[in-house]
């Protein structure tokens, strides 16, 4: 059985792209916010927040629906699970350091 695109499908796909889209962007959230400072300074540090909770979730449904599920469906699910899993240490190792310093202010 081969794995494509459309197995791990278009939201996960979406919702994986932008995480990763603002990984980087932490190298701008000191930025003052005005003008596209607002954007890295409060839009995608609140984003960020609200993609790990999503990827979570959905790491944690695509192993609640992984059991009892034939071979092929639990390998879907599982590659599903771990793309999300990846993802979410993705944001904590990038965006990690960055929310420990607000605490430390």
């Amino acid at each position: 059985m081969s794995l494509n695109l459309k197995d791990i499908g278009g939201m996960r796909i979406t919702l994986i792209g932008l995480t990763l889209a603002c990984l980087p962007l932490v190298l701008f959230a000191d930025m003052q916010p005005i003008g596209i400072g607002v954007m890295t300074a409060y839009i995608v540090p609140a984003l960020v927040v609200l993609f790990f909770f999503v990827l979570m979730l959905d790491a944690l449904m695509n192993r609640v629906f992984m059991i009892e599920q034939p071979p092929e469906v639990q390998a879907v699910k599982r590659l599903n699970m771990w793309l999300d899993l990846i993802a979410g240490a993705g944001i904590l190792v990038v965006w990690g350091s960055y929310f420990r310093s607000l605490l430390q202010t």
